[in-house]
């Protein structure tokens, strides 16, 4: 080789690693936004990871995860929101409705949003359909309203002289109107419904009476982020009137409450991953049809059962999930 094709060889060599080879191209930035702290969600993380693994996305290689936490907190909430819709991430995985209300709060419209357990995607205004999202949001839906009677019939099933339903509902929810609608026409015939509203701590202490009752009610808890925040409260307030109670989330069994039918939150992450892997593959959310939770769970707090009293018929026993385990 002459000096002159030696030294064009050379050229060539310094142009080419100048440039970025596709190894050394950043990864694709997926941020994740949850309203409570990272350790409560740690199985719901593990399960997003893992299927995201699945499909072949090895963190910090060909994937990047940004983490979001508030830890209850509105104020953190808030900035986490902006800062993930600007921050230049490919997609946002919303953990809850109410992480997707502060993104659409926050102004993030181009930046496409998987919801991981949302309620009711179109009476929260996320989506046109289910079939047609239409905007940026996509991913699962967890709703109860899908599921009311099956709440009633579970309820009717552990105690089934109940002659008074009461149904805790905030008023503030987008659902609302929706949801006592749905309740009404869940209700057994011959069966009271009373509808006691709370859109704050202290109206949910109120909606419960002193002492309990010689006829025990039923009770049926709205999916609401002011009852999840605070279950305890709630939870403790249904122990001590001795009522039966069914709740829509499986932390309210973990608080103490008697039981729940809910959406599996793990299920609901690992699939929140094929959403995830289209986007980033080139899908559009508003192309991408909602789809009904993963799989759904009865869960049942044995000693709050054992407290109550109440028989757990032979096939509700054989489909439930016990805590503690």
């Amino acid at each position: 080789m002459d000096r002159r094709h030696a030294l064009a060889s050379l050229a060539g060599l310094a142009a080419a690693a100048a440039l970025p080879s596709r190894s050394q191209a950043k990864p694709p930035r997926v941020g994740i936004l949850f309203f409570g702290s990272r350790a409560n969600f740690r199985t719901r993380s593990e399960a997003f990871t893992k299927a995201m693994a699945e499909r072949g996305y090895v963190e910090g290689k060909s994937i990047a995860y940004e983490w979001r936490t508030a830890n209850g907190q509105e104020d953190v909430l808030r900035a986490n929101a902006t800062e993930l819709g600007q921050g230049g991430v490919n997609v946002i995985l919303s953990a809850s409705t109410h992480t997707s209300r502060a993104l659409r709060r926050a102004g993030v419209t181009a930046v496409p949003v998987v919801m991981a357990a949302n309620e009711e995607p179109t009476i929260e205004g996320f989506a046109k359909s289910l079939d047609h999202p239409g905007g940026n949001f996509t991913g699962l839906s967890a709703s109860v309203l899908d599921h009311l009677d099956r709440h009633i019939e579970l309820l009717f099933a552990v105690a089934p002289r109940l002659t008074r339903v009461t149904a805790l509902l905030n008023p503030d929810n987008p659902a609302y109107r929706v949801y006592r609608a749905r309740l009404q026409s869940a209700v057994r015939a011959g069966t009271r419904l009373i509808v006691s509203d709370a859109s704050s701590v202290e109206q949910i202490d109120a909606a419960f009476p002193a002492r309990a009752r010689e006829d025990a009610d039923g009770l049926v808890v709205m999916n609401d982020v002011l009852f999840y925040n605070e279950r305890r409260t709630v939870v403790d307030a249904a122990a001590r009137v001795k009522r039966p109670a069914i709740y829509p989330l499986r932390g309210f069994v973990e608080a103490g409450g008697l039981m729940s039918y809910a959406a599996n939150p793990e299920a609901n992450f690992a699939r929140a991953a094929h959403f995830v892997d289209r986007i980033l593959k080139g899908a559009k959310p508003a192309e991408m049809a909602i789809e009904p939770a993963a799989k759904m769970e009865l869960v049942v707090n044995r000693d709050r059962l054992e407290t109550l009293g109440f028989p757990l018929p032979a096939d509700i026993a054989r489909q439930a999930l016990y805590y503690p385990r």
